[in-house]
Parts: C-alpha cells; structure tokens; sequence
C-alpha cells in the first residue's frame, strides 16, 4: 500500500477532528485524553492508528495494540481501523480486553511459569467470586466467616509470588494451589492477569519480545482500568520505548465498585510523564443535551469541563423529560404507545432505540419486554448477546450464512471474503480472486444443498461446521489467539448453534431466524454498564427511584456517574421513569426519590428537562 506523506494526511472518511483530537492523532508522545461523552474518543484512537499505520510512522513490522475495558468497545475499535485503512494495514492493528489480552500472553507463555504455578492441562475460566470464596471455605472456615468478601478477593488477586509470612498468606498458597491442580486447573480472569504478569516480570526475554513487537499501545476507557489491570499494563510496557495513548472521562467512572483504581489518571501521568489534553466538542448529544449535560457535570459532579455541541445541530433541537407513572402497568402501557408512535410515525429505528436499568433488569423490564412482544414491538435483554455478537468466528458464521441465504446481501459477503482473506495472508492479489471465486462455488453449493424453510436442528448444525471447515479451523485458530484455546473457539461456535436452532424453531425461516440473532427491528434493553460507549437516538432509563439507587447513600459519586452515563447515551432524546409503586423481592413496594433528591433537583434547575404525570 503507498505510502502518504505525514503532512498530506488526513481523517479518513472526511472526519472533522477538534484541533487537540488531531494533534493527538499525528502526536508520537504519551499522552492522557480526558473527553466527555460523544466527544469521540474511539473515532481519536481509530483515526490516530490511521494515521501511524498509513504514513507509516509506524513501521512494518511493528503493532499497535489498542486495550479497552469492554469486549463490544474492543470489537468497535478494530472495525473502524478496518474500515479507515483498509485490510492490509489494519493486520497490523490488534484490539483486544485486557482480559483476553492477559490469558493470551498466558496461553502462549504458560511454560515458562516456576513450577508453583504450572499449569499441566486446559483449564476452566471461573466466573463467579462465590466459586473462589468456597476454595477459602474449604481451606479456613474461620477466616471466611470472620472477614467480608472483598477483603478475601483482594487477597486473593494480590501480585504473585506467594509468600508464608503471614497465616493468611499461607492460606492464599494453598487455595491456588488446589485451584491450579485440580482437573482441570480452575483459575479467575484475576489469576490469569496475575500468572502472566508473573511470566512478564520474571522472563526477560517475554517482555523484551512483547516490547518490540508493539510500537504503540491505546488504552480505551481508562477511567474504568483496575488496579490488577494497571499493575499488568506497567509489567508489560512501562520502561520500554513504546508511546501510550490513554483516553478516558472520570465523569463516567462508573466501575469503582468493581475495582477501578481512582487515582489511575494521576498514576498514569507520573508513570509515564503523559501530557494530559481535554477535549470539548460533543458530537452526540443535541444542544439541549449538551446543555443539560455541562449543567450537572458542575452541580452533581463538581466539575468544569464543559462541551460544546457540534454545529451540525440546530440550537433548539434534544429533550428531555421525568415521566411519573402510578404504577409500572400504568408504566408500561404508556411507553409502549409512545415507543409504538416513535417507531411508526416518526421512523426511528427500533434499534436505534434503547430502554435502559441500573441493576436487576427483569425485575425492571422483564414484563415491559414481554408486552412490547405481544403487541408488535420486538424487544430483548441485550446483556446475554453483546459478547457472542462481537466475536470473530460468530460474525462470521452469521455473515457467511446469510451470503448463502440472502443473495442480495452484498455487505455479509463482502464481511465473509474479507474474514477468509485475512487467513490467507499469504495470498496474492491473483491468488484472492481465486479464493472469491471458491467462496462463491461454496456459497451456490450450500444454498443447493438446503432449504430456507425446511431445515432440521442437525442441518443448521452441519451447514455451521461446513463453513468452519471451509475457512479451515486451524487458520482460525492460527490467526486469532484467543482461538488457540480450541475450547474457546468450540464454546462460541456453539452459542451461534444453539441461539440460531432455538431462533428457526420458532421462526421456521433461515432469515427471520439471522435476523433475530442480530436484534434486527429490536429495542435492546440493558444496564447502565452495558451501555457504556454506545448510542441511540433515544434513551428511556427505568427507575429513576430509591429503590433503584439503594446505594446512593454509600456510593453517592458513582452512582451520580451512572446517571451521568444514562443521559449521555441520548443523541436526541431521553425519557427518566418514576413509579410511584414497583415490583421488588417482597411485592409491590412505594417508592420515593429522597435519597436521590439531589438527582431531581438539579434536573430540574437545568431548566432543560419537563416533569410530568402520565396517566393511560
């Protein structure tokens, strides 16, 4: 690919970059980005790769690595580069968590751990804090019924070697070691950040080779980065000569209670003498929007860093209301007629419009989901799909069967091409015309071989492990590291399989079957959490109340980030629910919005938002 001068370049895609975001994008010094929602953070990081890739400022055979918090942010990330520098370039390119990246480092480097901490065989990832609370049970009764959880859970996850000093100490060797030599081995994402930090810290020769392979690394929602995720970070790059990009906003720190280190942005700025830089400009959120934002970023949170909404909206245009309902029937009848008139009169997109909760989403929108689908309006908990539809091998089985079923789909056969062509790196220009006209003969050959409307379980089965077949599942898991765990590439292939047989026993159709896969015409309803760096046009958040901010009290700061982040996810419009009754583990239960008063209040001030009472 040629070559374009530094001084030449610019944004791919005609992007208008504020003059801070492009300085950074073509700066080659350590630097921290605090911006606010819809200032485009993920758009900096993928015009900044653009431009090292495409002036080659960074070099063949150099990397960029790009960590972010999220799986979907992370799968995001490598799209855009993907799709401003094309696919040559963009190989150069990995986005990954800091979870995959650590048990990639992990799986290729176990060997080399001391043998305290070897690891014989595959091991299970455990998910759950309970699974490591019980080792401790099982180690010292005492010790777990006299100390909380999270006390234990930072012993655990403390930085590797072990020590005796300590009877607690002793405990913690003993837990990990009946966890690392069990059958198979049992270890959390926690222990795999720590055994490959370990591998990094005591094999010189791993880091020297990790450095030299990644030029520059990009740290996405860095606010959210913990203190295992920081210490692995410095491990594996701190001292080196690599440049760090770290993008972030403390206004939506909002993962404290899961351990993200407060101090990081301080940390990161006397570590690596990064030169913090603000950016301003909203590119999301209408005016009003933007206007109510500035206002609670310094009445609720305490801050100055204000935005300024881009130009291309007209200064009146976003809104936002308090809706109070008497009860949650009253409640969900009235947003299904107001969600039903958006769809149809206005054309907003189902998709394009997301119902929003703090926590325990099918208590809060369990049965709202259930008569939004009784009476035409598709809606689902998004939470379970946002990971399998942002993993390599799931795209493209979904894209590959509907290039089968669906000739007019050019993009899912250009997405299918594109998925093969990156296998075959070797390939010549001549050589991938031959391996689209294979794709094509493969492509007819399926379609021949079965019906839309006629398929078994078995056959949706074996057309799935056709196409792995096709594509050759050892180049997959040559190219994809987190495939090189032949049961991580099994375990999504398998969630594809069971979601699509489950969708075509209802459906009786391939398509409708894809297209429920994907959420086509489907409100997603998620958490807070899960929203974080996504947006919709319209935004309805349930449950601005006490009883959904029962912790406001203990953790007033982030639970003002969460409303925070709710707001932001809005392009044009947001709508806050408050019912006087709701549902709860004991029955219908009032509801009050004191604890939260300072919440109300200052939407209120704003003199942006309207309150009022929805009756049916």
């Amino acid at each position: 690919m040629k070559r374009i001068k530094p001084g030449l370049w610019q944004p791919a895609d005609g992007m208008q970059l504020e003059t801070n975001a492009l300085n950074i994008a073509k700066d080659s010094e350590n630097s921290l980005v605090v911006a606010g929602p819809g200032a485009g953070k993920t758009e900096l990081l993928a015009q900044k790769a653009s431009y090292l890739l495409q002036t080659n400022t960074c070099p063949f055979p150099y990397k960029i690595l790009a960590i972010s918090f999220k799986r979907d942010a992370a799968y995001n990330l490598k799209e855009r580069v993907r799709q401003r520098c094309g696919e040559e370039l963009s190989k150069r390119f990995e986005s990954l968590t800091f979870d995959s990246f650590a048990k990639q480092l992990l799986d290729r480097f176990k060997k080399a751990l001391p043998k305290d901490y070897k690891i014989n065989e595959e091991y299970d990832v455990l998910l759950s804090d309970q699974a490591i609370i019980d080792y401790y049970k099982s180690e010292d009764t005492v010790y777990v019924n006299t100390t909380n959880k999270e006390t234990i859970q930072d012993l655990h996850s403390a930085p590797l070697p072990h020590s005796n000093n300590t009877s607690r100490e002793s405990i913690r060797k003993q837990v990990w070691r009946k966890m690392l030599t069990a059958s198979p081995p049992k270890i959390s994402f926690n222990m795999i950040m720590r055994l490959a930090e370990y591998i990094i810290n005591t094999n010189p020769k791993v880091k020297q080779r990790l450095q030299q392979t990644y030029k520059y690394v990009f740290l996405d929602e860095f606010q959210d980065t913990t203190g295992i995720q920081y210490d692995f970070f410095k491990s594996c790059f701190l001292g080196s000569n690599s440049v760090y990009t770290a993008v972030g906003d403390d206004k939506q720190r909002i993962m404290l209670w899961a351990g993200a280190q407060d101090t990081v942005f301080d940390d990161f700025i006397t570590d690596t003498g990064a030169t913090r830089v603000p950016l301003t400009m909203n590119f999301r959120c209408a005016p009003r929007l933007v206007t109510l934002l500035n206002h609670l970023t310094e009445h609720l949170l305490g801050k100055k860093d204000f935005a300024t909404p881009s130009p291309k909206w007209q200064p009146e245009q976003g809104e936002c209301s308090v809706w109070v309902f008497e009860n949650p029937d009253a409640e969900m009848q009235i947003l299904f007629k107001d969600v039903y008139n958006w769809v149809t009169v206005e054309g907003v997109n189902p998709r394009d419009i997301c119902i929003l909760v703090k926590q325990q989403l099918s208590m809060y929108a369990g049965r709202l989901i259930d008569y939004f689908n009784q009476n035409g309006i598709k809606a689902r908990d998004e939470n379970k799909f946002q990971d399998m539809l942002t993993q390599d091998v799931c795209v493209f089985i979904i894209n590959t069967l509907y290039a089968i079923f669906d000739p007019k789909n050019g993009t899912a056969r250009e997405n299918t091409f594109s998925f093969l062509s990156n296998l075959h790196t070797e390939l010549e220009d001549h050589q991938l015309l031959n391996l689209d006209s294979i794709l094509s003969k493969f492509i007819k050959k399926i379609k021949k071989e079965y019906s839309t409307s006629s398929l078994t379980d078995n056959e949706i089965r074996t057309i799935i492990s056709e196409i792995i077949t096709f594509a050759d599942r050892d180049r997959i898991k040559a190219s994809f590291p987190t495939y090189r765990n032949a049961a991580v590439l099994a375990s999504d292939i398998k969630k594809v399989e069971d979601e699509l047989v489950s969708n075509y026993n209802n459906a009786k159709d391939i398509l409708i079957a894809l297209d429920m896969l994907v959420g086509k015409d489907t409100i997603p309803v998620m958490t807070i959490h899960k929203s974080k760096g996504l947006e919709y046009h319209t935004v309805i958040f349930i449950g601005l109340e006490d009883g959904a901010f029962w912790s406001f009290q203990k953790q007033p700061d982030e639970d003002k980030c969460a409303f925070f982040v709710a707001l932001s996810r809005a392009k044009e419009r947001v709508v806050f629910t408050f019912s006087k009754k709701r549902e709860g583990k004991f029955g219908m239960k009032a509801q009050s919005f004191t604890n939260i008063k300072v919440i109300l209040d200052e939407l209120q001030k704003s003199k942006v938002v309207k309150m009022l009472e929805r009756k049916p």
